[in-house]
């Protein structure tokens, strides 16, 4: 989507559709499919922190990794811009990911 064709509502735009008093009427798909899919995972646990080098990927790895020996669906979002490091902290570098239903 340009700028130009942004509506004002677009533009205030949070991605919060599940608490948005537009979610019935946005034109915003992506938003809506991203709502949609965030709304059926039962917990998320953000690891965060303002600065660099603090272990945020350590730990989430090892949470992830945890949770998942111990019978539970997990999924991991590194949504570091500049190197993810779990896939090094995984052992799994080589191996390419494919979307799936």
């Amino acid at each position: 989507m340009n700028e130009s064709s942004v509506t004002p509502k677009e533009k205030s735009c949070d991605r919060r559709c599940d608490s948005c008093q537009q979610r019935k009427t946005c034109s915003d798909s992506t938003a809506i499919n991203i709502a949609s899919r965030m709304s059926r995972i039962k917990h998320k646990i953000p690891v965060g922190s303002g600065k660099g080098g603090t272990g945020k990927s350590t730990i989430a790895a090892n949470l992830a990794v945890t949770l998942k020996r111990r019978g539970y669906r997990v999924g991991l979002l590194d949504a570091d811009i500049t190197g993810p490091d779990i896939p090094r902290l995984l052992g799994i570098e080589d191996i390419r990911l494919h979307s799936g239903p």
